[in-house]
């Protein structure tokens, strides 16, 4: 009996000394010289992120490559010291540890690793490099997967751009039997558009039948950026153009800033202007919350120092026809979730500043 517990004493120390001395290799001091090593800030690790990620927005999730788990990550701290050795079980755990990792810090993947595509094959890689060729691969034909769904479904309204002179404001494209139509007010012009990609940048190229100032405008190549999953800013060059998806059916309902209302007078030019009518079209249009506060000003230094609104919920007689009227939005912080005092920064609150245009016309 004795040389029984005895046996198993010695066989339970032999096992917890094999245990400790694995621990102590997998824990073990790497030096990150005999590693490849990701830093914090460089493209890869946050590709990385995105494929751990389930963001909504395109722009921010990587869905053609999953890693099969577990996996094994070193942290490297900002001298490039061995900080720890982490075992990844999934997804979740991966995108909790990445996003905690101090910019100064770096990482290292214990190759090889399993990864999965789109397709469903499995992609054995070596190597970082490997790593770096299979996302950005896989990147830039999702990037043109996503985007071609994207463009084709539901129609796309040019939206309000700070930053230029908003010549097809409320003008809209749409995808009909295979070609792309603009409607710029009454007018149909057909033509196409896909994305592309350019040095590893999304484009789309848009391409309408039209050799007046409109296709002058639209026809290039567009570089695209996500401002959210549903509204994309295109730029080129000097010039840009806010399109925002609208799948609802009265879309249309809301144009340009222009409104207009009927001369008090026979080829007059002055007319009764109920500003508050126009308030829902233009939250509508600059997709904004209409619980912001709004304000009408004849001058844009009035709007800048907020002095001397117009009253908006009152008639309001125009100075002269096409008059420019000036609107500002203020951002308000979003309720507290506590009862504790909201202590936002109104610095930090944006600020949305328009023209709008009031045209007398002649209604007899």
């Amino acid at each position: 009996m004795k040389f029984y517990k005895f046996s198993l004493l010695a066989l339970l120390l032999f096992l917890n000394s094999c245990s400790s001395d694995l621990d102590d290799n997998l824990t073990a001091l790497v030096d990150i010289s005999t590693v490849e090593v990701i830093t914090s800030d460089s493209d890869l690790y946050d590709n990385i992120k995105d494929i751990t990620n389930d963001e909504d927005r395109p722009d921010q999730s990587i869905a053609c490559i999953d890693f099969i788990y577990p996996l094994t990550l070193f942290i490297f701290d900002d001298s490039d010291i061995y900080e720890s050795t982490n075992f990844i079980a999934n997804d979740e755990e991966f995108s909790a540890l990445l996003n905690d990792i101090d910019l100064e810090y770096s990482i290292s993947i214990s190759f090889p690793i399993t990864s999965t595509l789109d397709s469903g094959e499995e992609l054995l890689i070596n190597t970082k490099d490997e790593l770096k060729e299979a996302i950005d691969n896989c990147i830039d034909e999702e990037m043109l997967s996503e985007c071609n769904g994207l463009i084709q479904n539901c129609a796309w309204k040019i939206g309000y751009s700070y930053n230029d002179e908003n010549p097809y404001l409320g003008d809209y494209f749409y995808e009909n039997d295979g070609s792309t139509v603009l409607s710029i007010g009454e007018e149909l012009l057909f033509g196409s558009w896909s994305p592309l990609i350019i040095e590893s940048e999304l484009y789309i190229n848009i391409s309408i039948v039209d050799d007046t100032e409109i296709g002058e405008f639209v026809n290039f190549n567009w570089k695209v950026t996500y401002i959210d999953e549903n509204s994309l800013l295109l730029t080129n060059e000097d010039r840009e153009l806010v399109i925002n998806q609208r799948c609802d059916t009265d879309f249309t309902a809301c144009g340009d800033f222009t409104f207009k209302a009927c001369a008090l007078e026979a080829e007059g030019e002055i007319s009764e202007f109920m500003l508050d009518d126009y308030t829902a079209c233009i939250f509508d249009t600059l997709e904004l919350d209409d619980t912001f506060p709004i304000a009408f000003y004849e001058t844009e230094e009035d709007a800048q120092e907020e002095t001397n609104a117009i009253l908006s919920n009152e008639v309001y007689l125009n100075t002269e026809n096409n008059q420019l009227i000036y609107v500002r939005i203020n951002e308000v912080p979003e309720p507290s979730e506590t009862d504790e005092t909201d202590e936002t920064d109104e610095e930090d609150l944006e600020s949305y500043s328009i023209r709008i245009t009031l045209s007398s016309v002649n209604c007899n």
